[in-house]
């Protein structure tokens, strides 16, 4: 079986290549053979079509969405229509896995692929399809936002969601309600794997076809000593930004004698500093990443996630998990699929502050032997490694012998 997996970023960016890359990983230890195709960038990890790749479009340069030409290029692009189209004819793929593509990659490549009958799967890994900005989060009221999930794309240029940007939001607006007009979604795709049933709820909204949920799993390694005696400390790690609610929580916190660290970096790292400076309870440990970062998660008692924001599938959830270490999250999207309230952690209402706190204080003192035990059966029996292949193999197979 030949599959062709097609993501905007070649290269570690977030969540998205990260899972593309180890589920290549593990599909090439199947004895599947996997390619690569996306923007061309002098850090790609896999460079399987020289000279094919898409041209790299990088939107945080401003001056990139005020010309013409490239704002009709975010909506569709021939150029990568054309460049896709040798590749398949090149590598002739079973299966296409697409991953993340709009703006940079443009849907404007689905045809291209369908006409070939080439079987076409997406995994979501993010709320696009429903929402043009893809954060179901609007920064400049502070607050998640659905409006355009049912409702109209127009919310998006009424509320400026990309950076405050009528120009921006105008363009997302109009690229999510060209694609969806058309049937894009429903026409070119042939099986939608999500990660979260919350996900795959919101997706429903707007496309028919179906959709498979399948979480994440992680690769963490195998060599870490997990037996380790837990330490009484809580663990923050992740982006340190405003959705995240990492500094609504610390303004509650320091009134505690508990013990906290944080890892990560953001937009807000600044704020962290300037509110664990003076407290003997918290300490800011910058970004950490792989084994570094591994074990300090080992050894806390608690992953705490206070995000405001909606999540798909939190990696730091499953990652906590294959560790053995229970998490408090909070108590919507994608924390309410991986946590078991009271089983493998639990779930808090972040948006009431001094509950949530007066709640922790009680969840510190009860005993967390049962916790471990039922997440160890929850990771081995829903997220590991060989589970996900079982599905995702069984997806692949079904479409190949339709």
């Amino acid at each position: 079986m030949k599959i062709l997996q097609i993501n905007k970023y070649l290269k570690i960016v977030g969540g998205a290549e990260t899972y593309m890359f180890q589920l290549s990983k593990a599909l090439k230890e199947l004895n599947v053979e996997v390619k690569f195709w996306g923007m061309e960038d002098s850090e790609n990890i896999v460079n399987d079509f020289l000279g094919l790749e898409a041209k790299n479009v990088d939107y945080k340069n401003l001056s990139i969405l005020n010309k013409a030409t490239s704002v009709i290029n975010t909506i569709y692009s021939k150029d990568n229509r054309q460049k896709l189209a040798k590749v398949l004819d090149k590598y002739q793929p079973d299966i296409v896995h697409i991953h993340n593509y709009n703006f940079q990659l443009t849907p404007s490549i689905l045809p291209e692929i369908k006409k070939r009958g080439i079987k076409v799967v997406q995994t979501i890994h993010d709320s696009q399809m429903v929402c043009p900005y893809h954060r179901l989060y609007n920064f400049q009221r502070d607050q998640t936002c659905t409006k355009c999930v049912k409702g109209s794309f127009v919310n998006c240029i009424k509320d400026k969601c990309f950076d405050g940007s009528l120009f921006k939001s105008a363009v997302g607006a109009f690229e999510s309600a060209f694609y969806h007009k058309r049937g894009f979604y429903d026409k070119y795709v042939d099986v939608y794997i999500s990660p979260s049933e919350f996900l795959a709820n919101l997706v429903r909204e707007r496309i028919d076809k179906k959709i498979i949920v399948i979480p994440n799993f992680t690769e963490v390694k195998t060599d870490l000593d997990l037996d380790i005696e837990k330490e009484e400390f809580y663990l923050y790690y992740g982006r340190i930004s405003e959705e995240k609610g990492i500094i609504d929580f610390l303004d509650h916190f320091v009134k505690t004698n508990l013990k906290l660290l944080i890892i990560g970096k953001g937009s807000l790292e600044e704020s962290v500093i300037n509110k664990t400076k003076d407290n003997d309870n918290i300490r800011y440990l910058g970004p950490k990443y792989g084994r570094d970062l591994f074990n300090i998660v080992k050894k806390a008692k608690y992953v705490i996630q206070p995000s405001k924001g909606f999540e798909n599938c939190p990696m730091t959830v499953i990652e906590s998990f294959a560790l053995g270490v229970p998490v408090i999250g909070s108590n919507h999207s994608g924390f309410m699929d991986l946590i078991q309230n009271g089983e493998t952690g639990y779930l808090l209402d972040f948006s009431d502050m001094e509950s949530a706190l007066k709640h922790l204080l009680k969840i510190d003192k009860k005993p967390t032997k049962h916790l471990k035990k039922n997440i160890d059966e929850y990771f081995k029996d829903n997220l590991s490694r060989q589970v996900h292949m079982n599905k995702i193999m069984s997806v692949y197979n079904k479409l190949t012998t339709s």
